[in-house]
């Protein structure tokens, strides 16, 4: 190399800006992997025939499943997502008298009901008290997102529709958690807000908990349209007293939380809103396709994205699709999320996350 080339460099160099000092890290800052239906066990052999019959495009798409909660969260994720079906009464989704789970009052946690059911957890209260167990277990875990659908479909042939999610319903929801987890361990979209006119302008001045205040809590996230995201707020400037951060735009009063799916087609929007404050949850595979392809494109994708979490089927190694699984590099639980911190030396992020479960 010459030395009218080495000066060049050097000046490149000297021209770059300096990194901005770091500051302490928010709960925002971070990046960590998840799972999809993670409540989710595999099809009967029975109901995999029976869904084939209509579809194999389907059958496939539903020919997951995952290990317990609380061996999820052992394993690195820390974001869960739990499908509930409405029952205040008790017995609406049971099939016959030995469903003893499904005869208990309360939410139930089903992905099809009467048709891919089958639940490591039937009843919301144990999916919540297994995680809450965990959480007590290991006080120093980074914050845990569960993600809830507010299931409104049932198998058709059973002739029973699901029953339906109404603000009464959408108010169950919200005693039945605070029955479970104590105030305590909940970062509320109240907490967010603080004394900002809306959340969505808390969330834009970095209102966030900071990483070390949010360890070992559990915050909420609705994923619904629009629709159903009206009868859960109400009449609410944006979520006052609800538990649950909502899916909605980003000029939404409540817009702090999105679901951006896909990485590829959406990697602008998400870059963008995670530099602008917002949490997003996006998905690095979905319906087997990349498992089976053996494709990795969506998974990098997703990493690349600045997604606060990129939640997978995958979590483990299908033994049945070699080669496909998902974990952030190093396979720690949690990493300085780059496009949040863009410019700024990552030094003092990664020294904070170094005790982070």
């Amino acid at each position: 190399m010459t030395l009218s080339v080495l000066v060049l460099a050097a000046a490149a160099i000297a021209a770059q800006p300096a990194p901005v000092p770091a500051q302490a890290p928010k709960m925002n800052d971070i990046q960590a992997v998840g799972t999809h239906n993670s409540y989710k066990q595999a099809m009967s052999d029975a109901v995999r025939a029976r869904i084939a019959a209509q579809s194999e495009k389907l059958e496939m798409a539903l020919d997951y499943s995952h290990r317990p909660l609380s061996e999820q969260l052992d394993h690195g994720a820390r974001q869960l997502e739990i499908d509930v079906n409405y029952d205040p009464a008790g017995g609406y989704y049971a099939k016959g008298a030995a469903d003893a789970e499904l005869l208990k009052p309360g939410f139930k946690v089903l992905h099809m009901a009467f048709s891919d059911a089958a639940s490591s957890c039937e009843r919301l209260v144990t999916c919540l008290a297994e995680i809450r167990d965990w959480s007590d277990a290991h006080p120093d875990h980074a914050p845990i997102m569960l993600m809830f659908n507010a299931k409104e479909d049932a198998d058709p042939e059973h002739g029973k529709a699901a029953l339906r999610f109404d603000e009464k319903a959408f108010d169950a929801l919200d005693r039945e958690i605070l029955s479970v987890i104590p105030r305590g361990k909940l970062i509320l979209p109240d907490d967010v807000q603080g004394r900002y006119p809306t959340l969505r302008e808390g969330v834009l001045a970095g209102n966030w908990p900071s990483l070390a205040a949010a360890r070992g809590k559990i915050f909420f996230a609705l994923d619904e349209h629009e629709a159903k995201v009206a009868i859960y707020r109400g009449k609410r400037k944006s979520l006052e007293g609800r538990v649950f951060f909502v899916n909605t735009d980003e000029n939404s009063p409540a817009a702090a939380y999105l679901t951006l799916n896909d990485p590829i087609a959406e990697a602008d929007r998400i870059a963008r809103d995670v530099k602008a404050g917002f949490m997003v949850r996006t998905r690095a595979d979905a319906d087997t396709w990349e498992a089976r392809a053996g494709t990795l494109a969506r998974l990098r994708a997703a990493l690349a994205s600045g997604a606060q979490y990129v939640s997978t089927d995958y979590l483990w190694e299908d033994p049945r699709l070699p080669g496909y699984r998902v974990s952030l590099p190093g396979g720690a639980p949690v990493r300085c999320n780059a496009v949040r911190l863009a410019g700024q030396d990552l030094a003092d992020c990664t020294a904070d996350l170094a005790s982070v479960r």
